[in-house]
C-alpha cells in the first residue's frame, strides 16, 4: 500500500465516517436518550445552538479530528518526538515501511477536500 493510498483509507475512516457519525448522533439523538453524562452535556449544548452554530461545532471536530490524526502521522513519521518514548516509531503495511511523509500528505489531503 502506498502512503497515499493509506492516508486517503484513514481520511476516510477516521474523519469523513466518523464525522458523519458524530453529526447523526448529534441531530438525532434526544437527550432523555442519552445516558452518559458527557454526552448528556454534549447534546444539550448542540441543541441550544443555532443551525450556524451546531455547523460551527461540527466543523470543530472535524478540525480537532483532522488535527489528532496529523499529530499522530507525525508521531509515525518520526518528526513529533514524544517524551518517555525512546527509539524509532515507524509504520509498516504488508513489512513494507510507509512513514516518513504520512502527517505532511494527510495535512494536503485534508485541505484539499
Amino acid at each position: 500500500m502506498s502512503p497515499e493510498r493509506f492516508v486517503q483509507a484513514l481520511q476516510k475512516a477516521v474523519v469523513h465516517d466518523n464525522l458523519a457519525v458524530y453529526s447523526e448522533l448529534f441531530r438525532s439523538t434526544p437527550v432523555d436518550k442519552a445516558v452518559d453524562p458527557h454526552w448528556v452535556r454534549a447534546l444539550t449544548l448542540f441543541n441550544g445552538l443555532d443551525d450556524e452554530n451546531k455547523h460551527v461545532l461540527i466543523e470543530i471536530i472535524c478540525h480537532t479530528m483532522v488535527d489528532t490524526t496529523a499529530n499522530i502521522l507525525g508521531i509515525l513519521d518520526g518528526g513529533c518526538p514524544v517524551a518517555g518514548i525512546d527509539g524509532d516509531v515507524t509504520l509498516q503495511v504488508d513489512g513494507h515501511r510507509i512513514g516518513g511523509e504520512l502527517q505532511e500528505l494527510f495535512l494536503e489531503l485534508s485541505e484539499s477536500g
